[in-house]
């Protein structure tokens, strides 16, 4: 009799959020969603310096047959383009990346069906991670913002970048924490410069 009652009071609790989740307003569902998608998301394991302009179509497969989540479109505006000629992009959650990093959302964007830019993004606990994560990973790729003549280049909190020069791009990060705010790694295509 004690189990009934146990039964029936975790369908009336799911029954009761179910009702209530539903009247939630839109942001309020997605920021649940994606919530949920974190905690049992996937870890994105493809190394920053090992990115290169693969196929669409190849790509676009590949992480759907891995069992990510893509949410993909085209007619892009301007301000959702990462780099000017950026026609096709797709985005997913995930939970970590690399090393288990936290991480929040890896977005693929692609010029005329290749992969041209990847931006992910991290929350700023993990900045350290990330930052030990790239030293090690990076070591032996010339960073281009070292040295008297090293290329200068602000984020969008006016924080200096680190950027790397690897095989097929360039790997761009803030050198610095902006408190409250995502960290955002991005890949930019040689093909893109």
């Amino acid at each position: 009799m004690r189990f009934l009652k146990l039964v029936a009071i975790l369908l009336l609790i799911v029954w009761l959020s179910t009702v209530l989740y539903e009247k939630l307003p839109e942001p309020q569902r997605t920021q649940i969603e994606r919530a949920l998608v974190r905690l049992t998301g996937k870890n994105f394991d493809w190394p920053p310096d090992t990115f290169s302009d693969v196929a669409q179509a190849e790509l676009i497969d590949e992480y759907r047959r891995r069992g990510y989540q893509l949410k993909c479109y085209d007619a892009l505006k301007s301000g959702e383009k990462i780099g000017k000629f950026d026609d096709y992009q797709c985005w997913f959650l995930v939970k970590s990346a690399f090393d288990n990093i936290p991480a929040r959302i890896v977005t693929f964007s692609f010029a005329k069906q290749k992969l041209s830019n990847v931006r992910m993004e991290f929350p700023d606990t993990a900045f350290d991670a990330l930052q030990n994560y790239l030293r090690k990973r990076l070591e032996s790729d010339q960073r281009l913002d070292l040295g008297p003549a090293g290329i200068q280049h602000k984020d969008i909190f006016a924080k200096s970048t680190m950027i790397w020069q690897v095989k097929n791009g360039l790997v761009i990060t803030s050198a610095e924490p902006t408190p409250s705010h995502p960290i955002t790694l991005l890949w930019i295509a040689r093909f893109n410069w």
